[in-house]
């Protein structure tokens, strides 16, 4: 698990399931920043098609020497419900602010325009800690 995972994320937990999906999103968008994906490949469910779809294009921008000019997103209002399947249902407000897309050297080669969405995660206990298994955004 990442160094810098809080210690209530690591919790099976209500509270639990909220702070780790807050920790997923935010290292999504530091990802999107730095290129580094291996922290949110840790954090996933094997299943999560959305996981891996978000990680791979976070590696393709990377490999053509691109990345975001910062980690876009502020999220807020986190809550966790449980489900009646298994593991929780995690909401929250995520704020994208306006950034760029720029090159290896710096330079930008494109915009990203601000704009506000709710997020809903479904997480799960499993192997004794919480895995990403979905999301969505409306």
């Amino acid at each position: 698990m990442p160094s810098d995972l809080p210690d209530a994320a690591r919790e099976e937990t209500k509270a639990g399931a909220a702070a780790f999906g807050k920790y997923y999103y935010e290292a999504l968008g530091e990802a999107s920043h730095t290129g580094e994906t291996s922290s949110v490949k840790q954090l996933d469910a094997k299943d999560c098609n959305v996981c891996s779809t978000a990680v791979n294009n976070i590696d393709k921008e990377h490999a053509k020497g691109w990345s975001r000019s910062m980690n876009p997103y502020t999220v807020s209002r986190v809550k966790a419900v449980e489900r009646p399947d298994t593991g929780y249902k995690v909401s929250m407000e995520v704020k994208v602010a306006a950034h760029k897309r720029v090159d290896k050297d710096g330079k930008e080669n494109g915009n990203v325009k601000a704009i506000n969405y709710t997020l809903t995660e479904h997480v799960i206990w499993q192997d004794g800690r919480w895995q990403m298994l979905d999301w969505i955004v409306t």
